[in-house]
């Protein structure tokens, strides 16, 4: 007969550590599964955000905001840049653009004289002490009259006082929906008269137009004109509505309607007194006001300027094309 085997008490201490230890970290892992789950969220969270970013170009959030604050960027003491527009949707209201309330006072101190506008400028542009020149650095960017008209017939003169080596300039006419971070003439708001081969600009397309190509160059002065026959709409806010956005009180405006063209309309040049012509004809009604832009390249340091003529005395006979009533003050 055989003895019975006694059990090996080490190797069953052994068994009995390994249950103790595997019934602990059951015990561990059932405590942790509200944890795991809490990660398991954010996991998911942060690849979601990540799918975002892909879909926008791998711009970050911090880039995003920046992008999405573009048109509200602040300068000098703090103050927004003017021509600047808010968008917000209302109870009962459609799209409001809403402006700061300084462009209503803009050019009011004194209702007859018409200066250049502090407002309806580009925020880069200077203007001189008596606001009837301005000075421009680094890219074309334009400045405006205060005072502008939607029928009539108006002339003023701009004389290009410097242009520099690497300077241009281009003048005309535009309404207050114009660019003003790019030249008169950029867009279907504006319509130029450009210097280096005195071709006219409007919707930014570029034709010829002053015969010889000459242009017109550093202390040359450039009579502008245009007549607004009788029938076509302002296009500019009739009504001072106000409203708090943002912690700031701004001016509602309605939403602008779509212009016509505006039959007989003429906007013509002259340089030195020479008539080069009518430049544009039976273009969109609105109210147009005078308008310069400059440029220089960035090495140039001192500037392009121009200095703007409204009258009553000007340096040449005030321009009347063929057809056309003379300008009336």
């Amino acid at each position: 007969m055989f003895a019975p085997r006694r059990p090996d008490k080490k190797k069953a201490k052994q068994e009995l550590q390994r249950s103790i230890v595997l019934f602990g970290t059951l015990c561990v892992s059932v405590r942790a599964i509200p944890y795991i789950l809490h990660l398991y969220q954010m996991a998911s969270s942060m690849d979601a955000k990540a799918q975002g970013a892909q879909g926008q170009g791998g711009r970050s959030k911090k880039q995003g905001q920046v992008d999405a604050k573009g048109g509200r960027r602040r300068h000098g003491l703090g103050r927004p840049i003017a021509q600047v527009e808010e968008v917000e949707v209302k109870d009962k209201i459609n799209l409001v653009r809403l402006r700061y309330e300084g462009a209503v006072k803009d050019g009011l101190d004194d209702p007859t004289k018409v200066l250049l506008s502090k407002v309806h400028k580009a925020a880069q542009l200077q203007l001189g002490e008596d606001r009837l020149s301005v000075t421009g650095h680094k890219g074309f960017r334009t400045a405006r009259a205060s005072h502008g008209a939607h029928e009539g017939a108006l002339y003023c003169e701009v004389r290009i006082t410097r242009l520099g080596r690497t300077g241009h300039a281009r003048v005309g006419w535009c309404t207050r929906r114009a660019e003003l971070q790019a030249p008169v003439g950029y867009d279907t708001f504006g319509f130029a008269f450009r210097d280096v081969d005195g071709s006219k600009v409007s919707n930014g397309l570029r034709e010829p137009y002053m015969p010889g190509g000459a242009g017109f160059r550093e202390g040359d002065v450039v009579g502008m004109y245009i007549h607004l026959p009788p029938g076509g709409r302002t296009l500019e806010p009739q009504q001072n509505e106000y409203a708090k956005y943002k912690g700031r009180w701004m001016r509602i405006e309605d939403p602008e309607p779509d212009p016509l063209p505006l039959p007989g309309s003429v906007i013509a040049f002259a340089v030195n007194g020479v008539n080069a012509g009518v430049a544009f004809r039976d273009f969109n009604e609105g109210t147009y006001y005078p308008a310069a832009s400059l440029y220089t390249m960035p090495e140039q340091t001192d500037g392009a300027t121009v200095t703007l003529n409204f009258g009553p005395h000007f340096a040449y006979p005030p321009l009347q094309p063929e057809g056309c009533p003379p300008p009336t003050p």
